[in-house]
C-alpha cells in the first residue's frame, strides 16, 4: 500500500466523507496546515463548487490564481486554467441562455476581486489558441474594464482589421469592438486607421445597397455610420473635425467643409488622406441621391423609371446653335428640373462632379480613390452613368460618345435610354442628318414598352439663351414629347420661308396639339400664312387633327374667310359626293354639308388619347417629315 503525504491524506479523507461538514472540517485543516499546497486549495474550491456556494468558491478559485502566480509557480495547472476557461466562456454567452452550470461560473464571477478579475482575462487571453479566441477574451476584458482600452484595444483592432475577410472576426469588428471604442479612440498606427476606414466604408456600402426592403431607412442608418467612423478615424488620427451626416443637409455643406479642410492641408490634397476619405464618402453620397433622383419608383414601388440628362432645345436654326458652343469657352450649364424629378438633383451632380474633379487631381489621390470604389461593383453602373452625365454637362461629345459605344451589353442601361442618349447626343452635335431621323425611328421602336403614364417636359424648349441641360424622365410621355418638340424646332424657322409647303404646316399643325396648349403660337402663325396663301391642302387632316382649338380656327377660316380655299381630306373620305375632296369652294351644294360633318367628326375624337396619335404620326409620316426638314 502506497503512503500518502500529509496533504495528499488530509485531501483523501475530504473526498471519502460523505458528510459535506467534515469534509469541509478535513479541508480546513489541510489549508491550515499547507497554504501553499494547489491540491488542497483545488479541492476546497472543488467543495464549495459542489456545494453552489458562489462567494466562498471565488475566494477560493482567487487564493489559487494568487498563489499560482505569484508565490514561484512556473506554469498555471491545467485544471486551474479549465476552470477559468469554463468561467470566461460562460462570461461570453448572452444573459439568459447559460445552462444552471454556465449560471454559476458567472455568479462566481461577480464575487471576485476587480483586480483579480482584470488578470485572469488577461491570463485566458494569453493561452487562447487563436486569434478569434483571443480577440473574443480581450473584448470582453474591455468591455468590464473600459479604463484599460487604451492598452489592449490598439492590438484587438489591428487583429480585427487583418482579418476582416473572415466573416466572424467582420462581425466582431463591426458589431462589438467599433461600437465599444468609439467613445474612447485608441492609440492606433495611421495605417491601421486609413484601412479601418476603408474596411467600414466597404461594409457599410455594401450593407446599404443590398437591402431591398426598407432601402430608405438603411440607407441613412449606413451614412450616418459611416460618417461617425470617419469621426472616430479622424479623432485617432488628429484631424480637423468633419461634418457628421445628416439628411436634410444640402450637399454643399459637406463640400464647403473640404474646401476648408484643403485649404488647411500643407500637402494640399496630394498625400491627404483625410481629403481623400472626405470627398469620396460626399461622393458616394452624393452619387446614391443623384442616382436615386435618376430613377423614379412607380406607387407600386415595382419598377423604376430612368432619368437622364439631355440638352434643353433651341429655339433657334441648327447652325445657329452649333455655333454657340464653337469659342472653347465651357459654361457651366444650368439644369432644368422635369417633374417628379427632385429639386435638389442638380446639387448632387454638382457635388459629384467637384469632388471627381478634386479627388482626380492627382495620380496619387486618384489611384486611392479607385481602389476604394472598386471594391464595390454595385457602383461601376452609377459611375458610369454619372460620367456620361459629367460629359454631357462639359458639352464633351466624343467622350460621350465613346462611353455609350463601350456601354453595349451593359446591362446597367436598358435599350431605350441608350438609343434616346444617342439622339440627344446626335442632334447636338451639328445640323440635322439623316442619320438623326434612322436614330428617332429606333427610339420609337423602344418607346412602347417606355413606363407609361407621365408629365409633359417642363421648358423643353427656350429662347436664345446659354446652354441648358434637363433631366428627363425616360417615360413614354416625356419621351414623346422630346421627339416632337424636336421636329417643331427644326421645322419652325422654315416658317419664315415664302416658300414652305403646305405638308410642312399641316403637319406642324399636328406636332404643335401635342401639350396643348404650348406650341398656341406658332400655331397662329400658321393661320396667318395660310390666311395669306388663301389655300391650304392637308389630306391628313381627318386622321391626325382632333385639337379642339385647331379644329375652330378651321371653322372660323370656313365663315369668315371666304376666299381661302382649304382641302383637308382625300376624296374617299366625303361623306356626300363620293369622289370629290373636301373644299370650301365649288359647285356642288354638297361641299358644305361635307365639311361640317367631317368637322364634327373631328370634333367627337377631340378626346382621343393625343400620346397614341401623335405616336403613329411620328411612325406614319416619318418619310414625309424628313422631307420638311431638309427641303429646300
Amino acid at each position: 500500500m502506497d503512503v500518502l503525504s500529509n496533504e495528499k491524506y488530509l485531501i483523501a479523507r475530504a473526498k471519502e466523507s460523505t458528510d459535506p461538514y467534515k469534509a469541509k472540517a478535513w479541508i480546513i485543516a489541510a489549508k491550515t496546515l499547507f497554504p501553499n499546497d494547489f491540491g488542497v486549495q483545488f479541492e476546497a474550491y472543488e467543495i464549495e463548487k459542489n456545494a453552489n456556494n458562489f462567494e466562498e468558491a471565488a475566494k477560493c478559485l482567487s487564493y489559487m490564481y494568487v498563489v499560482m502566480t505569484f508565490h514561484g509557480a512556473h506554469q498555471t495547472p491545467t485544471s486551474l486554467l479549465n476552470e477559468i476557461s469554463l468561467m470566461t466562456n460562460a462570461l461570453r454567452i448572452p444573459e439568459g441562455c447559460t445552462t444552471p452550470e454556465q449560471e454559476f461560473y458567472v455568479k462566481m464571477f461577480q464575487y471576485i476581486s476587480y483586480e483579480v478579475q482584470h488578470q485572469i482575462l488577461l491570463l485566458t487571453a494569453a493561452h487562447s489558441n487563436n486569434n478569434l479566441d483571443h480577440c473574443r477574451l480581450i473584448l470582453l476584458l474591455l468591455k468590464r474594464f473600459p479604463q484599460a482600452i487604451s492598452t489592449h484595444a490598439p492590438r484587438l483592432l489591428e487583429t480585427l482589421i487583418q482579418n476582416v475577410a473572415i466573416p466572424s472576426f467582420k462581425e466582431m469588428l463591426f458589431n462589438e469592438a467599433i461600437p465599444l471604442v468609439y467613445n474612447r479612440a485608441p492609440e492606433l498606427a495611421p495605417k491601421h486607421v486609413h484601412r479601418l476606414m476603408a474596411v467600414c466604408f466597404e461594409y457599410y456600402l455594401n450593407q446599404m445597397l443590398s437591402d431591398t426592403e426598407d432601402r430608405a431607412r438603411t440607407s441613412a442608418d449606413c451614412w450616418k455610420k459611416i460618417f461617425e467612423i470617419l469621426d472616430f478615424c479622424g479623432k485617432m488620427l488628429k484631424w480637423e473635425p468633419f461634418v457628421l451626416y445628416k439628411k436634410s443637409y444640402s450637399k454643399d455643406v459637406y463640400w464647403q467643409k473640404i474646401i476648408h479642410i484643403y485649404k488647411l492641408d500643407p500637402f494640399q490634397s496630394t498625400e491627404s488622406k483625410q481629403i481623400l476619405f472626405c470627398a469620396t464618402i460626399v461622393f458616394v453620397l452624393a452619387l446614391q441621391d443623384y442616382i436615386g433622383y435618376s430613377k423614379l419608383r412607380s406607387k407600386d414601388g415595382i419598377t423604376d423609371t430612368d432619368v437622364i440628362l439631355v440638352e434643353a432645345l433651341k429655339d433657334m436654326p441648327p447652325e445657329v446653335k452649333r455655333r454657340a458652343h464653337e469659342g472653347g469657352v465651357l459654361e457651366i450649364p444650368h439644369i432644368l428640373v422635369n417633374a417628379p424629378v427632385s429639386p435638389d438633383a442638380p446639387n448632387c451632380l454638382l457635388a459629384c462632379q467637384s469632388c471627381w474633379q478634386l479627388l482626380h487631381s492627382n495620380d496619387v489621390m486618384k489611384a486611392d480613390f479607385a481602389q476604394l470604389i472598386l471594391c464595390i461593383p454595385q457602383l461601376s453602373g452609377w459611375v458610369q452613368k454619372f460620367l456620361i452625365d459629367l460629359y454631357v454637362c462639359a458639352g464633351q461629345h466624343e467622350e460621350t460618345a465613346t462611353l455609350l459605344q463601350a456601354s453595349t451589353g451593359n446591362t446597367a442601361m436598358s435599350l431605350l435610354e441608350k438609343s434616346v442618349r444617342q439622339f440627344a447626343l446626335t442632334l447636338v452635335q451639328g445640323p440635322p442628318t439623316v442619320h438623326l431621323f434612322e436614330q428617332m425611328g429606333t427610339v420609337l421602336k423602344h418607346l412602347p414598352h417606355a413606363p407609361p403614364g407621365g408629365h409633359y417636359l417642363e421648358n423643353v424648349s427656350l429662347a436664345q439663351t446659354a446652354r441648358v441641360l434637363m433631366l428627363m424622365p425616360l417615360t413614354k410621355r416625356a419621351i414623346l414629347h422630346y421627339l416632337v418638340q424636336t421636329l417643331i424646332v427644326l421645322l419652325k424657322p422654315k416658317l419664315i420661308e415664302m416658300e414652305c409647303s403646305s405638308s410642312l404646316l399641316g403637319n406642324m399643325l399636328v406636332l404643335s396639339q401635342l401639350n396643348w396648349p404650348h406650341e398656341s403660337t406658332t400655331v397662329e402663325i400658321i393661320f396667318e400664312l395660310i390666311k395669306t396663301r388663301r389655300q391650304f391642302t392637308y389630306l391628313h387632316f381627318t386622321s391626325y387633327v382632333i385639337q379642339a382649338e385647331i379644329i375652330e380656327e378651321f371653322m372660323h377660316l370656313w365663315t369668315h374667310s371666304p376666299d381661302v380655299k382649304l382641302e383637308l381630306a382625300m376624296p374617299q373620305q366625303s361623306l356626300a359626293t363620293g369622289a370629290r375632296r373636301i373644299g370650301t369652294r365649288g359647285a356642288d351644294k354638297g361641299v358644305k354639308e361635307d365639311f361640317k360633318l367631317i368637322i364634327r367628326q373631328q370634333v367627337a375624337r377631340s378626346n382621343d388619347d393625343i400620346d397614341e396619335l401623335l405616336l403613329q404620326f411620328l411612325q406614319q409620316q416619318h418619310v414625309a417629315l424628313v422631307q420638311n426638314v431638309f427641303d429646300k
